[in-house]
């Protein structure tokens, strides 16, 4: 039997401690950092370290063994809050702990790009695991909903407060068949931390009330998201990216349907992760 993983410092552990915590590679570990899934912390050196808590906090999202950490008690004697509930974030959503939803889905990181690629791997991976259980009939009707609100109120409070008056526009919506609006939300936070205005527009618009949002509000872009790519095959919305093309306004579109990477198709983009949007979203 392996013994417990102690850190040297006595307060934090190294990407070496962690990695024979977790029994992976240290690669592993500092990718799961860069991309916002692991909160650390950095010495004057840049040398990443990790507190018990944040380890305990990552072990629960990603299901992970923690018999080779300390026992959770002894966060008190790292001056560290523990988390408020040791269960992944589907579990969270399924179980309704709105308190552990909240803490689950705030990335820990400060650069855009890792938290995009969170929202992707952390909140995109549990929304989809939500909707899988639903449709096989695993999940029932009440709490797939339960969870969308859940999660859809903990994703509107990592909104920036204000925005400027002046910063470009970009309007959100989900096409006429498509009733699901919570990736366009990861879609409109993402707009909005790189500082955008939008305009969310929600589930089921019908294409000749978005056009009429293009014409009143010249956006700079528009933004669609729908589970299947049937919508995007329609003449209306053909039609709609023509209109947009002579107002200059560009035209994204996203959902499972398009995961993978990115591509211009038809006159607009597809995008398939948010990190790639953000990436794609800082040179426009």
């Amino acid at each position: 039997m392996p013994e417990r993983v102690t850190p040297r410092s006595g307060h934090v552990f190294t990407s070496a401690e962690v990695a024979r915590a977790f029994r992976v590679g240290v690669s592993s570990v500092k990718r799961w950092t860069d991309e916002g899934e692991l909160e650390a912390m950095r010495t004057p050196g840049k040398h990443r370290r990790y507190t018990l808590p944040a380890l305990y906090r990552f072990a629960s999202i990603r299901s992970l063994a923690t018999d080779l950490l300390p026992a959770l008690e002894q966060a008190e004697l790292f001056e560290e809050i523990p988390p408020p509930a040791d269960i992944s974030l589907f579990d969270a959503l399924v179980a309704g702990d709105g308190e552990a939803v909240r803490n689950l889905v705030t990335p820990h990181v400060e650069t855009l790009v890792q938290r995009a690629s969170f929202l992707d791997r952390v909140v995109g991976d549990a929304l989809r695991k939500i909707g899988k259980k639903w449709e096989c009939g695993e999940l029932s009707v009440d709490v797939e909903h339960r969870a969308s609100f859940i999660v859809a109120d903990a994703v509107d409070r990592l909104r920036p407060r204000t925005m400027p008056r002046d910063a470009a526009l970009a309007v959100l919506a989900c096409p006429p068949t498509e009733a699901h609006d919570l990736p366009l939300r990861l879609v409109r936070l993402v707009f909005e931390w790189c500082g955008w205005r939008t305009e969310f527009l929600g589930a089921e618009l019908p294409w000749n009330d978005a056009t009429r949002a293009i014409e009143r509000d010249a956006p700079r872009v528009i933004a669609f998201s729908a589970r299947t790519s049937e919508p995007f095959h329609h003449d209306d919305f053909a039609a709609l990216v023509e209109r947009c093309a002579a107002r200059s306004t560009i035209v994204i579109t996203g959902g499972e349907w398009a995961r993978g990477g990115q591509a211009v198709e038809r006159g607009y983009y597809r995008f398939r992760s948010l990190r790639g949007f953000e990436k794609w979203l800082r040179n426009q």
